[in-house]
């Protein structure tokens, strides 16, 4: 925690300074073709501050986004669970996504040990009818 506020007020520091060495500094700014979208004598600091909200502001869509997407992947990952324990398996934590695919692998892997025991086993028994008659 210390070591947060300690960075926290070293970044400030230095953004203070920055505008403290830039406060004379200033430029003309052409948003727009023509007189009208011309801003002079713009401080430089005003000018970076501006496209840092602009990319602050331009990265929310994206955040908000990944959070109602993992709120979405939790919502079927419950009903999934739930739809397991109504089928009679066993209803497990629920996993990070790596673990979950290998957890599913795993199943599908001995239910196909399972077909195949059956399929030996079948495969006896036709041998044996075949042998009696």
């Amino acid at each position: 925690m210390p070591v947060k506020l300690i960075a926290f007020i070293l970044t400030l520091l230095i953004i203070v300074s920055f505008i403290g060495f830039n406060l004379e500094n200033s430029s003309d700014i052409r948003i727009w073709f023509g007189e009208n979208g011309l801003l002079t004598e713009v401080p430089i600091f005003v000018s970076f501050f501006v496209m840092y909200l602009i990319g602050v502001l331009s990265v929310i869509p994206f955040i908000v986004g990944w959070k109602w997407k993992k709120k979405t992947d939790k919502k079927t990952d419950d009903s999934e669970m739930e739809d397991k324990a109504e089928n009679g398996k066993k209803n497990v934590r629920v996993l990070g996504a790596r673990k979950r695919r290998k957890k599913e692998a795993e199943i599908i892997e001995s239910e196909d040990t399972d077909d195949s025991n059956n399929d030996e086993e079948v495969e006896e028994v036709a041998e044996a009818t075949t042998e009696t008659d």
